[in-house]
């Protein structure tokens, strides 16, 4: 059992923050968090966290890709890196270097994705002793870095969300960081996603010259 961490910080959980990351890191995570939710929910009062991601549910249809986009300012996220410490960066994230390998040329890119970090797979191993979903995600985050399809946690939050304690702090850092993640994966390279759109497009062209002709 985790003891409760201190008031000092402004957390309240029955997860231990300090058995996980250090004062400063934690001072960074709280940023990064008052960050995320004064971008999308327009107030970093943490008693709201939970009505502003409740109220966003009618959204969460492609809710990354159109509402998280539309909310967050990539510029003002570039400005958040530079404002926490390498050291809560590198121990969340590092950036990778990937090939886009249907368009010609193939086209490389730097992406971001989790950091691998032992720690930090065991904090949200312990978040996942009170909620399934999240033990199942620091499995596959141990596995394969993180998941193909981003929308698995919104619907999570739909279906099970008597799961989802969005009071507390450490549940509320974890979304920050997720959501902050898909947010960068999205506005990095611009680029990518147009290629991506050009070849959803010319697979749609292939499709239609093969379907057969109705009579």
């Amino acid at each position: 059992m985790f003891l409760t961490f201190g008031t000092c910080l402004g957390q309240n959980s029955q997860v231990d923050l300090k058995a996980y990351f250090s004062e400063s890191e934690i001072t960074d995570l709280n940023m990064i968090t008052d960050f995320f939710q004064s971008e999308f929910c327009g107030t970093t009062d943490r008693a709201k966290f939970g009505n502003c991601i409740n109220s966003s549910f009618p959204k969460l249809n492609d809710w990354e890709y159109k509402h998280l986009r539309k909310k967050i300012s990539w510029r003002k996220q570039k400005r958040l890196y530079s404002k926490i410490s390498d050291s809560t960066f590198n121990k969340i994230w590092w950036i990778s270097k990937a090939t886009f390998l249907v368009s010609k040329p193939e086209h490389e890119h730097e992406i971001i994705v989790f950091s691998y970090n032992e720690i930090v797979i065991d904090w949200i191993r312990a978040l996942g002793k009170s909620n399934k979903f999240l033990e199942y995600y620091a499995e596959k985050l141990k596995a394969v870095g993180g998941f193909t399809n981003i929308n698995h946690i919104s619907i999570s939050l739909i279906e099970n969300s008597e799961e989802w304690n969005l009071k507390d702090r450490n549940v509320q850092i974890f979304l920050a960081i997720h959501y902050l993640t898909q947010n960068d994966m999205l506005k990095r390279d611009r680029k990518v996603g147009r290629l991506e759109k050009r070849h959803i497009r010319e697979l749609n062209r292939k499709a239609k010259k093969t379907e057969p002709n109705k009579t």
